[in-house]
Formats: C-alpha cells, sequence, structure tokens
C-alpha cells in the first residue's frame, strides 16, 4: 500500500492457532491477521483495513467484528461477513471498516477475526483479535 505525505498507518498482526496445532495434533502453520488504519487529521470518518492471510490450507468463511472501541471511535458496521470481504480467496480474505473519529484524542481498537481453515476434509475454526491505537491530533 503507498502511503502519500501526511498519512500515518498502524498496523498490527496477530496470529490464530488452529485448535489442532494447539492440541499438538499436527503441525499446521499459522493463520495470520493484520489491521491497517489511516491515521485521522482530525475528528471525522477514517478507514481501517483487515487482511487475514493464511499459507497452508484454505479459509473456506470468515468474518470480522469490532469488539472494542474506545468512546473516541464510533465504528459504521460492527460486523464484516465473508461477502463484504473486497477479497475474498482460497488463502486471504480483505475487509475495509469504515470508523468515525467523534473528537480528539487517542483511543483502542479491537476487532476479532474468525474463521474456518481446512486441510483437505478436515476443518478447524480460528479466531485471533487484532488492535491499533487511534491518534487524532491536536487540541480539541
Amino acid at each position: 500500500m503507498k502511503v502519500g505525505p501526511g498519512l500515518l498507518l498502524l498496523a498490527l498482526t496477530g496470529i490464530a492457532i488452529p485448535s489442532a496445532v494447539a492440541r499438538g495434533d499436527a503441525p499446521r502453520p499459522p493463520v495470520r491477521a493484520t489491521l491497517v488504519c489511516e491515521a485521522p487529521p482530525g475528528p471525522g470518518r477514517f478507514r481501517c483495513d483487515v487482511e487475514l492471510r493464511v499459507s497452508d490450507g484454505t479459509l473456506s468463511w470468515a468474518e470480522v467484528l469490532v469488539t472494542e472501541a474506545d468512546d473516541l471511535i464510533l465504528p459504521l458496521r460492527g460486523r464484516l461477513g465473508p461477502r463484504d470481504a473486497s477479497t475474498h480467496d482460497a488463502d486471504i480474505f480483505r475487509w475495509s471498516l469504515g470508523f468515525v473519529a467523534k473528537g480528539r484524542g487517542a483511543g483502542k481498537l479491537t476487532v476479532r477475526v474468525r474463521a474456518v481453515l481446512c486441510h483437505g476434509e478436515t476443518c478447524v475454526p480460528v479466531e485471533t483479535d487484532v488492535s491499533s491505537r487511534i491518534v487524532v491530533p491536536g487540541a480539541p
């Protein structure tokens, strides 16, 4: 993603490990989720992009849920499902979420990504949380 002058992007990564891996049944690579948010220049709308990626296996279903947003941050939608994804492939899902910064200051935003990861006929649910600190600069 290209970044223009004056645009700061915040990115955090979460890793979800399928339940079979957590039990030690089979060595499978984790699912990786990222959250990248524009830094709003002031109160108003801004966007965050969420990406879910797997290097082994296929993603048969996925959704993203806003689970925490400080009072400063208003989500325009609380959930985006698989049909809302801008990219929906076997190894990657991407969503764009809209938010409104209601004022100036800093706040935390957390989303949960839930998915079904399949290896052949075996599918397991996975989920991970990713967070970002949103800063709206300037004096109130």
